[in-house]
Order: structure tokens, then C-alpha cells, then sequence
């Protein structure tokens, strides 16, 4: 009797690797900026951004608006000075700024920004835009739903273009998980959401 061997179609470990060369090639060439269609030689600034949502946001001013969606919108579009680590240790880790110093008595905070960050229409961010988002939040006309978080603070100082210091009416531990994007986002000096 003749044996026959079944054809199963499997590949052999040669054919895996130049099946997986060929189509990772592919993907490659498939990637490359040129070959996209729409791409425009020069970006053209303006214009409007529809995105389609399950529920509607009151606005893109994050120091007013703090809804569940709000806060999902503008974590995209800006950016605290800290960030809350991972649960259960809660470390605090730098974001728009570099360090901080607290003084010994625990009133006093001194932070160096990150240098070279941009907004979206190109200004340099320094110690004026933190100074006034934060001032912004604590203004009773903003009506910021987050400025009881800030009701600790007694003053903040520009020291200069990368440096700032706030200091505090008395010490107050969680003043580093005060300072993220949820409580107070940074925005460009001036900037106000229209009504």
C-alpha cells in the first residue's frame, strides 16, 4: 500500500520568516509620509475640528469645565505641572515642570519649568503663563469649580522666565497633587475661552 502524505498547509519555520520579512516590508513602505494621501506639503493652520462624542462637553475651558468629558477633551489638549503616579503609592512626577524645592517650614515652593515647550500657536511657555493659570482658577470670576483647591495659597511669584514660587498660608502636604491638569491646567498668559 502507497503512503500518502496529508497536506496540512503548515508553513515550514523558512516560509514563516520570509512571509513575516515580506509583510513587515510592506507595512514599512506602506507608512511612508510620502505615500499618504491628503498629507499637504505645507500645514495649513485654522480651520475646524469635528469629533463625534457620546455626550456633548460644556466647553474647552478647563478651568471651568470639569465633567467627566471636559476632563477627557482637555488632558488632549493641555498639561499640568505634575502628574499623579499609579495607585497605591501615589508618587508625583514632573510634567511642564522640571523640579520643585519646598522650603524647610513647608510654606514655601520654588519650581524650575521644562524649557522649549510650545502652545499650539507657537508661544514659549515660562513662568508668566503658570503664574496666570493659576491666578485664573483662584479668580471668583472664573468660577472655577477647582478653586478651593487653591484657597491655601497665599501668593505666587514669577522669579524669572523658567522659575516661580508660591507660598502658602500655612504648610500644606497635598499641594503637589493640587498642581495637575485636573485642578489646574496651563494655559498662554491672556487667554480667555469666549463666551
Amino acid at each position: 500500500m502507497e503512503k500518502r502524505e496529508k497536506n496540512t498547509g503548515d508553513l515550514t519555520r523558512r516560509d514563516f520568516l520570509y512571509l513575516t520579512g515580506a509583510g513587515m516590508a510592506g507595512m514599512t513602505l506602506a507608512g511612508l509620509p510620502e505615500s499618504i494621501y491628503g498629507q499637504e506639503k505645507k500645514p495649513k493652520y485654522g480651520g475646524r475640528l469635528r469629533v463625534s462624542e457620546r455626550y456633548q462637553s460644556g466647553g474647552l475651558d478647563a478651568h471651568k469645565n470639569q465633567d467627566w468629558i471636559d476632563y477627557q477633551n482637555y488632558c488632549l489638549m493641555y498639561s499640568g505641572l505634575l502628574e499623579i503616579g499609579r495607585y497605591p503609592e501615589v508618587e508625583m512626577y514632573p510634567m511642564l515642570a522640571k523640579s520643585w524645592e519646598i522650603s524647610k517650614d513647608g510654606r514655601e515652593y520654588v519650581f524650575a519649568l521644562r524649557e522649549k515647550i510650545k502652545f499650539h500657536h507657537g508661544k514659549e511657555l515660562d513662568s508668566g503663563d503658570v503664574k496666570y493659570s493659576m491666578e485664573r482658577v483662584m479668580n471668583p470670576a472664573t468660577r472655577s469649580p477647582r478653586a478651593f483647591a487653591f484657597r491655601v495659597i497665599n501668593s505666587i511669584q514669577t522669579i524669572d522666565k523658567y522659575h516661580f514660587k508660591i507660598t502658602l498660608k500655612e504648610p500644606y502636604a497635598p499641594l503637589l497633587t493640587t498642581l495637575t491638569v485636573h485642578n489646574c491646567s496651563i494655559i498662554p498668559k491672556g487667554w480667555s475661552q469666549p463666551e
